[in-house]
Protein backbone atom coordinates (compact mmCIF):
# COMPACT_ATOMS: atom_id res chain seq x y z
CA UNK A 1 0.00 0.00 0.00
CA UNK A 2 2.83 2.34 0.65
CA UNK A 3 4.22 2.22 -2.67
CA UNK A 4 1.19 3.62 -4.02
CA UNK A 5 0.53 6.47 -1.45
CA UNK A 6 4.05 6.98 -2.79
CA UNK A 7 3.01 7.16 -6.61
CA UNK A 8 0.23 9.37 -5.59
CA UNK A 9 2.04 11.87 -3.16
CA UNK A 10 4.63 11.90 -6.34
CA UNK A 11 1.47 12.47 -8.93
CA UNK A 12 -0.07 15.33 -7.00
CA UNK A 13 3.21 17.24 -7.01
CA UNK A 14 3.82 16.75 -10.88
CA UNK A 15 0.34 17.98 -10.94
CA UNK A 16 1.16 21.09 -8.90
CA UNK A 17 3.84 22.21 -11.80
CA UNK A 18 1.62 22.03 -14.83
CA UNK A 19 -1.18 23.89 -12.82
CA UNK A 20 1.77 26.48 -11.99
CA UNK A 21 1.95 26.90 -15.50
CA UNK A 22 -1.87 27.87 -15.93
CA UNK A 23 -2.33 31.24 -17.71
CA UNK A 24 -3.24 34.25 -16.01
CA UNK A 25 -6.87 34.07 -17.77
CA UNK A 26 -7.41 30.92 -16.16
CA UNK A 27 -6.85 32.62 -12.66
CA UNK A 28 -10.32 30.08 -11.65
CA UNK A 29 -9.02 27.32 -12.96
CA UNK A 30 -5.77 27.03 -11.23
CA UNK A 31 -7.21 27.82 -7.65
CA UNK A 32 -10.28 25.04 -8.18
CA UNK A 33 -7.31 22.54 -9.30
CA UNK A 34 -4.75 24.07 -6.37
CA UNK A 35 -7.80 23.13 -4.11
CA UNK A 36 -8.32 19.80 -5.29
CA UNK A 37 -4.76 18.74 -5.16
CA UNK A 38 -4.63 20.26 -1.34
CA UNK A 39 -7.16 18.16 -0.34
CA UNK A 40 -5.58 14.77 -2.43
CA UNK A 41 -2.30 15.73 -0.25
CA UNK A 42 -4.18 15.50 2.91
CA UNK A 43 -5.49 12.62 1.89
CA UNK A 44 -2.61 10.94 0.96
CA UNK A 45 -0.50 12.64 4.07
CA UNK A 46 -3.42 11.38 6.65
CA UNK A 47 -2.62 7.42 5.25
CA UNK A 48 1.15 7.89 5.22
CA UNK A 49 0.45 8.79 8.90
CA UNK A 50 0.03 5.02 9.50
CA UNK A 51 3.53 4.59 8.46
CA UNK A 52 4.71 6.88 10.90
CA UNK A 53 6.83 4.81 12.91
CA UNK A 54 9.55 5.08 10.33
CA UNK A 55 12.68 8.24 10.39
CA UNK A 56 12.07 8.46 6.21
CA UNK A 57 8.15 8.52 6.57
CA UNK A 58 8.24 10.93 9.28
CA UNK A 59 10.66 13.15 7.03
CA UNK A 60 8.46 12.43 4.38
CA UNK A 61 5.43 14.15 5.88
CA UNK A 62 7.12 16.88 7.34
CA UNK A 63 8.05 17.92 3.71
CA UNK A 64 4.40 17.54 2.48
CA UNK A 65 3.41 20.43 4.89
CA UNK A 66 5.69 22.77 2.40
CA UNK A 67 4.07 21.27 -0.66
CA UNK A 68 1.01 22.56 1.09
CA UNK A 69 2.07 25.85 1.52
CA UNK A 70 3.10 25.88 -1.93
CA UNK A 71 -0.17 24.92 -2.85
CA UNK A 72 -1.89 27.49 -0.55
CA UNK A 73 0.22 30.08 -2.34
CA UNK A 74 -1.84 29.70 -5.71
CA UNK A 75 -5.29 31.22 -3.90
CA UNK A 76 -3.70 33.44 -1.70
CA UNK A 77 -0.03 34.94 -1.89
CA UNK A 78 0.03 38.93 -2.94
CA UNK A 79 2.84 37.83 -5.66
CA UNK A 80 2.20 38.95 -9.33
CA UNK A 81 1.50 36.08 -10.76
CA UNK A 82 4.30 36.25 -13.63
CA UNK A 83 6.42 35.25 -10.48
CA UNK A 84 5.10 33.25 -8.64
CA UNK A 85 4.18 31.11 -11.41
CA UNK A 86 8.30 30.83 -12.03
CA UNK A 87 9.06 30.12 -8.19
CA UNK A 88 5.80 27.74 -7.15
CA UNK A 89 6.94 25.82 -9.84
CA UNK A 90 10.68 25.79 -8.99
CA UNK A 91 9.78 24.89 -5.25
CA UNK A 92 7.01 21.87 -6.19
CA UNK A 93 10.10 20.89 -8.21
CA UNK A 94 12.87 20.72 -5.71
CA UNK A 95 10.55 19.61 -3.10
CA UNK A 96 9.81 16.47 -4.96
CA UNK A 97 13.28 16.16 -5.78
CA UNK A 98 13.56 16.51 -1.55
CA UNK A 99 10.86 13.77 -1.39
CA UNK A 100 12.65 11.49 -3.37
CA UNK A 101 16.23 11.79 -1.98
CA UNK A 102 14.07 10.79 1.31
CA UNK A 103 12.60 7.93 -0.08
CA UNK A 104 15.77 6.80 -1.33
CA UNK A 105 17.94 7.18 1.77
CA UNK A 106 14.99 5.31 3.65
CA UNK A 107 14.80 2.34 0.94
CA UNK A 108 18.28 2.00 1.28
CA UNK A 109 18.02 1.63 4.88
CA UNK A 110 15.24 -0.76 5.03
CA UNK A 111 17.63 -3.09 2.79
CA UNK A 112 20.48 -2.94 5.17
CA UNK A 113 19.23 -4.49 8.42
CA UNK A 114 22.97 -3.57 9.82
CA UNK A 115 22.17 -0.18 8.97
CA UNK A 116 18.65 0.13 9.69
CA UNK A 117 20.15 -1.12 13.27
CA UNK A 118 22.48 1.30 13.97
CA UNK A 119 20.43 4.47 11.97
CA UNK A 120 20.70 6.80 15.04
CA UNK A 121 23.74 6.20 15.93
CA UNK A 122 25.23 6.93 12.74
CA UNK A 123 22.83 10.15 12.90
CA UNK A 124 23.86 10.92 15.95
CA UNK A 125 27.76 11.26 14.17
CA UNK A 126 26.64 13.12 11.59
CA UNK A 127 25.27 15.44 14.21
CA UNK A 128 28.62 15.63 15.86
CA UNK A 129 30.47 16.32 12.58
CA UNK A 130 28.24 19.13 11.54
CA UNK A 131 28.72 20.64 15.53
CA UNK A 132 32.44 20.25 15.02
CA UNK A 133 32.59 22.10 11.33
CA UNK A 134 30.47 24.69 12.65
CA UNK A 135 32.55 25.03 15.98
CA UNK A 136 35.77 25.05 13.63
CA UNK A 137 34.17 27.56 11.68
CA UNK A 138 33.56 30.06 14.55
CA UNK A 139 36.73 29.47 15.68
CA UNK A 140 38.43 30.33 12.33
CA UNK A 141 36.46 33.38 12.27
CA UNK A 142 37.69 34.87 15.66
CA UNK A 143 41.51 33.87 14.41
CA UNK A 144 40.71 35.81 10.94
CA UNK A 145 38.24 38.70 12.41
CA UNK A 146 40.94 40.41 13.33
CA UNK A 147 40.08 43.06 16.81
CA UNK A 148 41.33 46.88 15.37
CA UNK A 149 44.44 47.87 17.40
CA UNK A 150 44.82 51.05 19.09
CA UNK A 151 48.06 51.54 17.75
CA UNK A 152 47.18 51.84 14.30
CA UNK A 153 46.04 55.28 13.90
CA UNK A 154 46.73 57.05 11.06
CA UNK A 155 48.07 60.66 11.19
CA UNK A 156 45.62 63.47 10.30
CA UNK A 157 47.88 64.56 6.91
CA UNK A 158 47.20 60.83 5.91
CA UNK A 159 43.31 60.62 6.56
CA UNK A 160 41.59 60.91 3.09
CA UNK A 161 37.96 62.24 3.46
CA UNK A 162 35.31 60.62 4.89
CA UNK A 163 31.29 60.88 5.23
CA UNK A 164 29.30 59.14 7.81
CA UNK A 165 25.82 58.29 6.32
CA UNK A 166 22.49 57.57 8.22
CA UNK A 167 19.77 56.75 6.81
CA UNK A 168 17.26 57.76 10.01
CA UNK A 169 13.30 57.45 10.32
CA UNK A 170 11.02 58.37 13.02
CA UNK A 171 14.19 58.09 15.36
CA UNK A 172 14.34 60.15 18.98
CA UNK A 173 17.02 59.48 21.59
CA UNK A 174 18.78 56.70 19.35
CA UNK A 175 19.78 59.13 16.96
CA UNK A 176 20.67 61.90 19.16
CA UNK A 177 23.16 59.75 21.30
CA UNK A 178 24.31 58.35 17.67
CA UNK A 179 25.37 62.44 16.41
CA UNK A 180 26.64 62.76 20.12
CA UNK A 181 29.50 59.99 19.85
CA UNK A 182 30.42 61.35 16.41
CA UNK A 183 30.81 64.92 16.55
CA UNK A 184 33.15 63.70 19.47
CA UNK A 185 35.39 61.78 16.88
CA UNK A 186 38.70 62.96 16.49
CA UNK A 187 38.49 62.56 13.08
CA UNK A 188 40.16 65.17 10.75
CA UNK A 189 38.44 65.36 7.55
CA UNK A 190 34.72 64.25 8.30
CA UNK A 191 31.02 64.75 7.05
CA UNK A 192 28.53 63.59 8.58
CA UNK A 193 25.05 63.15 6.60
CA UNK A 194 21.83 62.10 8.23
CA UNK A 195 19.12 61.32 5.45
CA UNK A 196 15.36 61.62 6.93
CA UNK A 197 13.72 58.53 5.79
CA UNK A 198 9.77 60.48 5.00
CA UNK A 199 9.47 60.02 8.86
CA UNK A 200 6.23 60.54 10.47
CA UNK A 201 7.36 63.44 13.06
CA UNK A 202 9.80 66.04 12.60
CA UNK A 203 11.50 64.77 15.21
CA UNK A 204 14.62 63.64 12.74
CA UNK A 205 14.84 67.21 11.44
CA UNK A 206 14.73 68.64 15.12
CA UNK A 207 17.68 66.66 16.40
CA UNK A 208 19.69 66.94 13.27
CA UNK A 209 19.19 70.65 13.10
CA UNK A 210 20.37 70.80 16.72
CA UNK A 211 23.67 69.45 15.39
CA UNK A 212 24.44 71.65 12.56
CA UNK A 213 26.72 74.07 14.16
CA UNK A 214 28.77 70.62 14.96
CA UNK A 215 28.82 70.34 10.84
CA UNK A 216 26.12 67.81 10.80
CA UNK A 217 23.97 68.23 7.39
CA UNK A 218 20.35 67.97 6.99
CA UNK A 219 18.94 65.64 3.82
CA UNK A 220 15.45 65.45 3.18
CA UNK A 221 14.65 61.88 1.34
CA UNK A 222 12.91 61.70 -1.60
CA UNK A 223 9.55 59.47 -1.83
CA UNK A 224 10.48 55.43 -2.49
CA UNK A 225 11.00 54.99 -6.14
CA UNK A 226 8.96 52.09 -7.28
CA UNK A 227 10.65 48.69 -6.59
CA UNK A 228 13.29 49.55 -3.97
CA UNK A 229 13.63 48.97 -0.41
CA UNK A 230 13.53 51.88 1.65
CA UNK A 231 16.52 51.19 3.04
CA UNK A 232 18.31 50.64 0.10
CA UNK A 233 17.11 53.93 -1.75
CA UNK A 234 18.16 55.98 1.52
CA UNK A 235 21.52 54.53 1.06
CA UNK A 236 21.28 55.11 -2.66
CA UNK A 237 20.75 59.21 -1.56
CA UNK A 238 23.40 59.32 1.03
CA UNK A 239 25.88 58.04 -1.91
CA UNK A 240 25.22 60.82 -4.08
CA UNK A 241 25.16 63.35 -1.99
CA UNK A 242 28.84 62.15 -0.14
CA UNK A 243 31.63 64.14 -1.12
CA UNK A 244 33.75 61.99 0.81
CA UNK A 245 36.72 59.11 -0.41
CA UNK A 246 35.08 57.20 1.78
CA UNK A 247 31.34 56.97 3.05
CA UNK A 248 30.78 54.90 6.69
CA UNK A 249 26.93 53.69 6.63
CA UNK A 250 25.49 52.81 10.15
CA UNK A 251 21.69 53.25 12.10
CA UNK A 252 21.22 55.18 14.33
CA UNK A 253 21.73 52.69 16.98
CA UNK A 254 25.11 52.90 16.60
CA UNK A 255 27.61 54.43 18.99
CA UNK A 256 31.14 55.38 18.07
CA UNK A 257 34.08 56.68 20.72
CA UNK A 258 36.23 59.23 20.04
CA UNK A 259 39.43 57.62 18.31
CA UNK A 260 36.80 55.03 16.37
CA UNK A 261 36.63 56.44 13.42
CA UNK A 262 40.36 57.21 13.10
CA UNK A 263 41.04 53.50 13.45
CA UNK A 264 38.08 52.28 11.14
CA UNK A 265 39.46 54.15 7.93
CA UNK A 266 43.23 53.09 9.40
CA UNK A 267 42.64 49.26 9.43
CA UNK A 268 40.80 49.76 5.80
CA UNK A 269 43.95 51.18 4.53
CA UNK A 270 46.66 48.88 5.99
CA UNK A 271 44.97 46.10 5.09
CA UNK A 272 44.61 47.26 1.50
CA UNK A 273 40.79 47.08 1.80
CA UNK A 274 37.99 48.47 -0.18
CA UNK A 275 35.48 47.49 2.09
CA UNK A 276 35.33 46.37 6.04
CA UNK A 277 32.39 45.14 7.86
CA UNK A 278 32.76 45.99 11.32
CA UNK A 279 30.74 42.84 14.44
CA UNK A 280 30.30 45.84 17.17
CA UNK A 281 30.10 45.43 20.87
CA UNK A 282 26.39 44.78 21.66
CA UNK A 283 24.55 45.54 25.09
CA UNK A 284 22.38 43.24 26.25
CA UNK A 285 18.67 44.49 25.97
CA UNK A 286 17.10 45.15 29.55
CA UNK A 287 14.61 42.85 30.54
CA UNK A 288 13.86 39.12 31.17
CA UNK A 289 14.35 37.09 28.10
CA UNK A 290 17.60 35.66 27.44
CA UNK A 291 20.00 37.28 24.97
CA UNK A 292 19.00 34.84 22.09
CA UNK A 293 17.89 36.39 18.83
CA UNK A 294 21.21 38.58 18.35
CA UNK A 295 23.72 35.90 19.18
CA UNK A 296 21.45 33.60 16.80
CA UNK A 297 22.19 36.61 13.54
CA UNK A 298 25.51 36.48 14.32
CA UNK A 299 25.72 32.86 14.45
CA UNK A 300 24.39 32.13 11.13
CA UNK A 301 27.22 35.24 9.73
CA UNK A 302 30.52 33.50 11.46
CA UNK A 303 29.50 29.85 12.20
CA UNK A 304 28.79 28.37 8.84
CA UNK A 305 31.99 27.82 6.00
CA UNK A 306 31.31 30.94 4.08
CA UNK A 307 34.69 31.52 2.80
CA UNK A 308 34.99 28.46 1.56
CA UNK A 309 32.18 29.58 -1.22
CA UNK A 310 33.42 33.21 -1.60
CA UNK A 311 30.18 34.38 0.44
CA UNK A 312 31.70 36.08 3.37
CA UNK A 313 30.13 37.79 6.71
CA UNK A 314 29.21 40.89 6.52
CA UNK A 315 26.48 43.13 8.82
CA UNK A 316 24.74 46.42 8.38
CA UNK A 317 24.98 48.07 11.85
CA UNK A 318 28.45 49.67 10.82
CA UNK A 319 30.28 48.88 7.32
CA UNK A 320 33.48 51.33 5.28
CA UNK A 321 34.19 51.51 1.91
CA UNK A 322 35.68 53.17 -0.56
CA UNK A 323 32.90 55.56 -2.86
CA UNK A 324 34.74 54.83 -6.01
CA UNK A 325 34.36 51.01 -5.33
CA UNK A 326 30.52 51.45 -4.15
CA UNK A 327 30.05 53.79 -7.46
CA UNK A 328 31.89 51.59 -9.88
CA UNK A 329 29.95 48.49 -9.19
CA UNK A 330 26.32 50.48 -9.95
CA UNK A 331 25.63 51.35 -6.42
CA UNK A 332 22.76 50.64 -4.84
CA UNK A 333 20.31 50.62 -8.00
CA UNK A 334 22.35 46.77 -8.44
CA UNK A 335 20.26 45.44 -5.57
CA UNK A 336 17.98 47.96 -5.37
CA UNK A 337 15.51 45.18 -3.35
CA UNK A 338 17.87 43.22 -1.65
CA UNK A 339 17.75 42.73 1.82
CA UNK A 340 20.86 42.32 2.54
CA UNK A 341 22.36 44.65 0.44
CA UNK A 342 25.23 44.75 1.92
CA UNK A 343 26.44 41.10 1.08
CA UNK A 344 26.47 42.07 -2.50
CA UNK A 345 29.31 44.25 -2.26
CA UNK A 346 31.36 41.94 0.26
CA UNK A 347 30.91 39.16 -2.30
CA UNK A 348 32.76 41.58 -5.44
CA UNK A 349 34.87 42.88 -3.00
CA UNK A 350 36.17 39.67 -1.29
CA UNK A 351 36.71 38.51 -5.03
CA UNK A 352 40.27 40.89 -5.56
CA UNK A 353 40.88 40.46 -1.62
CA UNK A 354 39.89 44.00 -1.14
CA UNK A 355 37.04 42.84 2.05
CA UNK A 356 37.54 41.90 5.54
CA UNK A 357 35.14 41.25 8.33
CA UNK A 358 36.36 43.10 11.89
CA UNK A 359 36.20 43.14 15.57
CA UNK A 360 36.07 46.57 17.45
CA UNK A 361 34.77 47.32 20.64
CA UNK A 362 34.88 51.30 19.31
CA UNK A 363 31.67 50.73 17.51
CA UNK A 364 28.86 49.71 19.90
CA UNK A 365 25.15 48.87 18.93
CA UNK A 366 21.92 48.41 21.71
CA UNK A 367 19.16 47.00 19.78
CA UNK A 368 15.74 46.69 22.28
CA UNK A 369 14.13 42.87 21.79
CA UNK A 370 11.42 43.96 19.44
CA UNK A 371 14.10 45.40 17.52
CA UNK A 372 15.99 42.61 17.16
CA UNK A 373 12.82 40.30 16.51
CA UNK A 374 11.75 42.57 13.61
CA UNK A 375 15.26 42.36 12.06
CA UNK A 376 15.18 38.72 12.08
CA UNK A 377 12.33 38.13 10.62
CA UNK A 378 12.85 40.70 7.95
CA UNK A 379 16.29 39.21 7.21
CA UNK A 380 15.56 35.39 7.54
CA UNK A 381 13.40 34.20 4.57
CA UNK A 382 15.44 36.53 2.18
CA UNK A 383 18.75 34.75 3.38
CA UNK A 384 17.11 31.62 2.51
CA UNK A 385 16.25 33.47 -0.73
CA UNK A 386 12.85 33.11 -0.32
CA UNK A 387 12.79 29.57 -1.26
CA UNK A 388 10.27 27.34 0.99
CA UNK A 389 12.23 23.85 0.37
CA UNK A 390 15.37 25.99 1.54
CA UNK A 391 13.20 26.42 4.73
CA UNK A 392 12.07 22.83 4.98
CA UNK A 393 15.45 21.22 4.31
CA UNK A 394 16.73 23.58 7.06
CA UNK A 395 13.91 22.61 9.78
CA UNK A 396 14.94 18.93 8.93
CA UNK A 397 18.93 19.56 9.74
CA UNK A 398 17.70 21.66 12.80
CA UNK A 399 15.28 19.13 14.09
CA UNK A 400 16.87 16.21 13.27
CA UNK A 401 21.27 16.75 13.43
CA UNK A 402 20.70 20.12 16.18
CA UNK A 403 17.52 19.73 18.65
CA UNK A 404 17.60 15.71 17.63
CA UNK A 405 20.91 15.00 20.08
CA UNK A 406 19.35 15.25 23.36
CA UNK A 407 16.33 13.04 22.67
CA UNK A 408 19.36 10.69 20.99
CA UNK A 409 21.46 10.42 24.38
CA UNK A 410 18.11 9.63 26.09
CA UNK A 411 17.30 7.02 23.68
CA UNK A 412 20.86 5.34 24.13
CA UNK A 413 20.56 5.36 27.33
CA UNK A 414 17.50 3.54 27.27
CA UNK A 415 18.28 0.65 25.00
CA UNK A 416 21.95 0.55 26.51
CA UNK A 417 23.34 2.02 23.08
CA UNK A 418 26.61 3.43 24.59
CA UNK A 419 28.25 4.67 21.27
CA UNK A 420 24.65 6.75 20.39
CA UNK A 421 24.86 8.15 24.30
CA UNK A 422 28.44 9.19 23.68
CA UNK A 423 28.16 10.44 20.13
CA UNK A 424 24.86 12.51 20.96
CA UNK A 425 26.17 14.12 24.09
CA UNK A 426 29.23 15.12 22.44
CA UNK A 427 27.26 16.73 19.64
CA UNK A 428 24.96 18.66 22.67
CA UNK A 429 27.93 19.52 23.87
CA UNK A 430 29.97 20.92 20.95
CA UNK A 431 26.74 22.55 19.67
CA UNK A 432 26.69 24.53 23.59
CA UNK A 433 30.27 25.62 23.15
CA UNK A 434 30.03 26.99 19.63
CA UNK A 435 26.74 29.13 20.56
CA UNK A 436 28.57 30.25 23.99
CA UNK A 437 31.88 31.52 21.69
CA UNK A 438 29.37 33.10 19.71
CA UNK A 439 27.56 34.99 22.31
CA UNK A 440 30.70 35.73 23.81
CA UNK A 441 31.86 37.74 20.83
CA UNK A 442 28.44 38.99 20.40
CA UNK A 443 28.28 40.52 24.22
CA UNK A 444 32.48 40.47 24.58
CA UNK A 445 31.28 38.69 27.80
CA UNK A 446 31.58 34.97 29.29
CA UNK A 447 28.23 33.98 29.91
CA UNK A 448 27.58 30.29 30.86
CA UNK A 449 24.36 30.19 30.23
CA UNK A 450 23.97 30.59 26.70
CA UNK A 451 26.14 26.68 26.28
CA UNK A 452 23.32 25.52 27.84
CA UNK A 453 20.38 27.65 26.38
CA UNK A 454 21.25 27.12 22.77
CA UNK A 455 18.56 24.33 21.90
CA UNK A 456 16.01 27.00 23.22
CA UNK A 457 17.56 29.41 20.82
CA UNK A 458 17.44 26.97 17.71
CA UNK A 459 13.67 26.41 18.76
CA UNK A 460 13.78 30.36 18.16
CA UNK A 461 15.37 30.15 14.78
CA UNK A 462 12.80 27.81 13.72
CA UNK A 463 9.98 30.26 14.87
CA UNK A 464 11.16 32.70 13.60
CA UNK A 465 12.20 31.13 9.89
CA UNK A 466 8.60 30.09 9.49
CA UNK A 467 7.26 33.45 10.98
CA UNK A 468 9.45 35.35 8.40
CA UNK A 469 8.35 32.75 5.68
CA UNK A 470 4.67 33.22 6.43
CA UNK A 471 4.94 37.06 6.53
CA UNK A 472 6.71 37.41 3.36
CA UNK A 473 4.11 35.79 1.31
CA UNK A 474 1.18 36.44 2.79
CA UNK A 475 1.20 39.44 5.48
CA UNK A 476 3.24 42.18 6.31
CA UNK A 477 7.19 42.40 7.14
CA UNK A 478 7.68 45.88 8.77
CA UNK A 479 10.60 48.02 8.99
CA UNK A 480 10.65 51.56 10.10
CA UNK A 481 6.98 50.83 10.13
CA UNK A 482 6.75 50.28 6.38
CA UNK A 483 6.12 46.85 4.70
CA UNK A 484 8.99 45.82 2.79
CA UNK A 485 7.67 42.44 1.62
CA UNK A 486 6.42 44.02 -1.91
CA UNK A 487 9.53 44.82 -3.61
CA UNK A 488 11.48 41.72 -2.22
CA UNK A 489 8.28 39.49 -3.15
CA UNK A 490 7.54 41.12 -6.47
CA UNK A 491 4.35 41.67 -4.85
CA UNK A 492 0.90 43.29 -6.60
CA UNK A 493 0.83 45.79 -3.89
CA UNK A 494 3.80 48.34 -4.47
CA UNK A 495 2.38 51.25 -2.23
CA UNK A 496 5.19 51.32 0.28
CA UNK A 497 5.69 54.84 0.37
CA UNK A 498 2.44 55.51 3.40
CA UNK A 499 3.15 54.59 6.52
CA UNK A 500 1.35 51.27 7.93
Amino acid sequence: MIVYLLVALFVIGFCLTIVYSFKKRLEAVRRTAAMVLFLGLVVVSGWLVSYANRLWVDALLFVNLYQLFNIYRLGFSRVRIDYLQNIGRKTAIRLIELQLLIVLAGSLLSESAYLYRIRWTVTAAVALAVSLILLMSTWRQTRTTKRIKQNTALLDSQAPTLSVAIPARNESDSLYNCLESLIACDYPKLEILVLDDNSSSRRVPEIVKSFAHNGVEFIAGQPIRSGWLAKNWAYEQLLNAANGELILFCGADTRFTPESLRFLVSALLSRKKTMISVLPKNYIASGILPPLVQPLRYMWEISLPRRAFKRPPVLSTCWLSSAAFLRQSGGFAAISNRVVCESYFARLAVKSDGYSFLLYDGVQSEKTYPDQIETAVRLRYPQLHRQPELVALLSIIELILLLGTLPMAVAGLLTHNLWLVVLAVAAFGVYGINFGLVSRITYRLYSPGSIISWPVAVGLDLYLMHLSMWRYEFGKVLWKGRSVAPPVMHQKDTKIDAPV
